[in-house]
């Protein structure tokens, strides 16, 4: 039983890992030169509480180099050649919903693809209904190819000593 798979349900159509981990990339990235463009800037214990003398945590903050990897996101390589990009600098946690329209959108269009496939509203009491309707089937269809299968080499053998039969007769006459 083939089934047609709607056009708008091909793995580009539904591939969200990859636009997600663009988002979260450069969200990070923007954390991350947020954070670096904070601790370059002013840091008293007024207007920075958390590097102030009484901080338990004085480390200095290190951002990675621009490509290199943190975590399992490779940061982005900053690049001048698309003007859509959003730079790091300027991508923040109000821009979420703007940057994930197009997944959210692609998930919709995903599902709707899934609901018209046919056959969709069955339960799985009705799935394991026809699989096991469907292994009889093939087990009577194993079952009458051994069948045929044993018949003609039964005919062969009789079509055989048939033939051997006639040539034993022709010689003796």
């Amino acid at each position: 039983m083939a089934t047609h798979i709607p056009p708008t349900l091909s793995p580009d159509a539904i591939d969200t890992l990859t636009e997600l981990t663009l988002i979260l990339t450069k969200f990070r990235a923007a954390q991350a030169s947020a954070r670096s463009a904070g601790a370059v800037g002013p840091s008293s214990s007024s207007t920075n509480p958390s590097h102030g003398p009484n901080s338990s945590n004085n480390a200095p903050i290190s951002t990675p180099a621009p490509g290199a990897v943190t975590g399992t996101t490779p940061l982005p390589i900053p690049t001048t050649s698309n003007p859509n990009a959003t730079t790091a600098g300027s991508f923040s946690a109000k821009d979420l919903p703007q940057a994930t329209d197009n997944l959210k959108h692609k998930l919709q269009r995903a599902r709707q693809a899934v609901l018209t496939l046919p056959d969709i509203g069955r339960t799985i009491t009705q799935q394991e209904k026809e699989i096991a309707e469907l292994e009889e089937r093939k087990r009577k269809q194993v079952a009458m190819l051994a069948k045929i299968r044993d018949e003609g080499l039964q005919f062969a053998r009789l079509e055989q000593s048939r033939r051997d039969e006639e040539g034993e007769r022709m010689m003796v006459e």
